[in-house]
Order: C-alpha cells, then structure tokens, then sequence
C-alpha cells in the first residue's frame, strides 16, 4: 500500500475543486429517488461515471413485490497487486407516504438543493446524497491523478438500504467481493467500527367485534404486549439479569439492545402492533424470535383470551439487518482513514460505534460475507427524521478528501 503523507496528499488533492462534491451532491437531491424508486438516480450515476472512464455494471435489483429498481456500481479497474476497496453509499431516501416527512413544514424545497448558511438543504442531503457525491469525488480524484491502480477501486451506489439493506444483498449475490469496503453514513466523521442491527416485526392480536355487549377487545389485549416490552429505546436488560433476551452486554455499544414500538393498526377483530428492535452482536432474528414468543406466551398463559401471531419480518419486502462484531481499529482500511481523517482535519476522529451508534448500515451485509467494512461520511444527525433535511458543507469536502487518501493508499 501507498503512504499516506504530504507527497500523496499533493498528487491526490491536486487541483481539488472544494465546490465539486457539493454541486454533485445538490444534482443528486434533485432527482427524487424514494426507497424501492431509486432508477432515475441509478442512471443518472451511470452516465456520470460512464463519463469520467469507470467500467459501469447498471443492475437491475428485482424487489419481492415483483417490481424492480436499479443501482449503478463503478470500478476503475487495478493490476491485482494490490488490494481493492469499495466505496458504498445508498442512493434511497426516506419515504413518507410517498413524501418527505411533515412536508408541509419544510422551508427549503425538499428537491431543490439549496445552500444557506454553510449547508445544503434537501431530502436525502444527509441520508444519504452527500456521502455518496463524496464516493464519487473521492473515486474521480484517485482516477485524475494518473496514480497506477494496483487494487480495483469500485464505488457502489445501492438502492434500499432503509429498506433492510435490498441493494447490498444484491451487489453480494452479484458475486463482488472487494477486500475493503467504507460505507459512507452520516456519521458526523466518526470511524465507525460496530453497528447495531435490528429485528422488525409485528404482533397481531385477534380478539371480537361486538357493539354493545362485553367482548373480547384486542386493543385492550395489545396493551399487555406494549407493558411487556421495554419503554422506546431504553436499553433492555438481559435474561440473566431479569429482562426477557438473552443476550451479552457489547462495551461498544452499552445502551443496546433497545426497542419501540413503531405503529398500531386495528380493523373489526384484530389489532396490530409493529416494533423495531435494535440488537447487539450474538443476538439473531432466530434468538429474538424465541424470546419474543416466549414472552408472549407468558401473556397467554395469564390470560386465556389473549390470541396472538407473531409476524418477523415486518414484510416480505424488507430482511432484517444482523448485527456484526466490530471491525479491528488495526485492519488496514481503519487505520488509513483514521491516518487520512487526522491529516485533513488536523485531529484523530472518534473511533467506535460514534455518532452513529444505534443506527444500522449495509456494513452488516458486507461483513456477513467476509469484507472489511467500517463506516465513514459527512452529516451530524440531531434528531430522525427531520423538517428541513441538511448537512454542513464542509463535512462534505472533508470526507471528500479522507476518501480519496483512503483509497489512494489502499489501492495504488
């Protein structure tokens, strides 16, 4: 591997433009791509890679409703001396109905990539447009200066990863394997080494539909259940310890798991209740189902009138995300972007789950088959989801620039 140092910072960053990765990320707010609607922007990154000389694989991700959606993958091919690293940021954004959330509340256009204030305004400015424009930028900058690729340097756009991660399941089946991968969250410039994952689910109780007379009434039935689980990502104690899963404490992310409950419908005779719980590495959507049924059927051995199903996942579209072990500090890909990171900005970044601790990222997937994988991007979250979506612009040049160096010292 390269160096990192003032001699590549010079070849790398030369004639670096610090409006390019902004104008970039302001055309990709631009193009609504809502999660499972993501093709528009797909091609647009297509072209625009096709452009500047990446090898371009446009795939079609077939979606379990039987639609389908498409996301652009880019590879500025090495001699195989050296190791490959991919670049992965997720082109969907949140979807409400079809709509940003609280619309009707925002000040800037959802669309319109506006910049004030030393921010960038727009669905998806932080969720994820800005990283992937500073996937991009980086990738470009690397190919610019003339520096031989030994390793593949490939830069991943996927589709779906609020929808349980669908494109990077996809790019995996697709057969791509690179050595390392960074995963451009908003983690306001963290190393992140360790995510959560998350089960999500439902309970559907069924009960009577009566007017006038005693009945059995499930919305009164799904209280137990809401008594019965944790208040809303307050951490859960573990079996051994007097809660309900079994699990062993992470120090990396002490506070988890945690869960809420996400959404009650009910219809004549049946109330539905929908959950997100955050879980920890050891923890697996077989484990959570266990102890979550035997938690129900302590319910039901209460009170005979209690009829329940439990539903994991919550739909036939979206997996679950598992939760992985944390990646070493001294795997090669860390310690150049916490070496890059310290040159750009002139301090160490934070190294653990940082900011984005109880959050998910594809870096679940792509650490389940083997790669690499740690989490880095511009955008610091106060509060999810949010009025008037933004991100600092200089977050945005400065992971830019620790990408580039990142890959430079990787893959030449």
């Amino acid at each position: 591997m390269a160096t990192i140092n003032d001699a590549l910072t010079g070849e790398i960053l030369a004639g670096f433009d610090e409006a390019e990765p902004v104008a970039l990320a302001q055309q990709l707010i631009r193009i609504p791509s809502f999660v499972w609607r993501e093709s528009e922007v797909g091609y647009w990154i297509a072209d625009w890679m096709r452009a500047r000389d990446f090898e371009v694989d446009l795939q079609e991700v077939p979606l379990r409703d039987g639609r389908v959606t498409h996301q652009a993958i880019g590879t500025l091919r090495g001699n195989g001396s050296a190791p490959s690293i991919m670049l992965c940021g997720h082109t969907d954004t949140s979807d409400w109905g079809g709509r940003p959330f609280r619309e009707n509340e925002w000040s800037h256009d959802p669309f319109g990539g506006d910049i004030a204030d030393g921010y960038l305004y727009g669905l998806g400015a932080i969720n994820m447009k800005a990283g992937v424009a500073a996937i991009m930028t980086a990738a470009d900058l690397v190919r610019r200066s003339g520096r031989t690729l030994k390793g593949d340097l490939i830069v991943a756009c996927v589709v779906a990863e609020t929808g349980g991660g669908v494109g990077a399941l996809h790019l995996i089946e697709s057969g791509l394997r690179p050595d390392y991968c960074i995963v451009t969250e908003a983690g306001n410039l963290d190393v992140g080494v360790i995510s959560v994952g998350y089960v999500q689910g439902k309970v559907r109780v069924r009960g009577e539909f009566k007017h006038r007379v005693p009945y059995i009434n499930p919305i009164e039935k799904i209280t137990k259940v809401i008594a019965a689980f944790s208040p809303s990502y307050e951490p859960i104690q573990p079996a051994s310890e007097g809660g309900w899963l079994r699990y062993q404490r992470h120090p990396l992310i002490e506070r988890y798991p945690a869960m809420a409950v996400r959404n009650i419908e009910h219809y004549q005779d049946t109330t539905t209740l929908s959950f997100d719980l955050r879980i920890v590495p050891g923890m697996t959507e077989q484990s959570v189902r266990q102890d979550m049924t035997r938690l129900l059927d302590g319910i039901t051995a209460a009170d005979p009138d209690f009829r329940y199903e439990l539903i994991i996942p919550l739909s036939d579209q979206q997996p679950n995300m598992p939760a992985r072990d944390a990646t070493p500090v001294d795997a090669p890909v860390v310690a150049e972007l916490i070496k890059a990171h310290t040159l750009v900005t002139g301090a160490a970044p934070n190294v653990g789950a940082g900011h984005r601790a109880g959050a998910t990222a594809d870096t679940c997937h792509f650490k389940g088959v083997g790669i690499t994988c740690v989490e880095y991007g511009p955008g610091f979250i106060p509060i999810w989801p949010m009025v008037d979506e933004r991100i600092e612009i200089s977050q945005i040049v400065t992971a830019t620039k620790a990408l580039a160096l990142t890959s430079a010292a990787i893959c030449t």
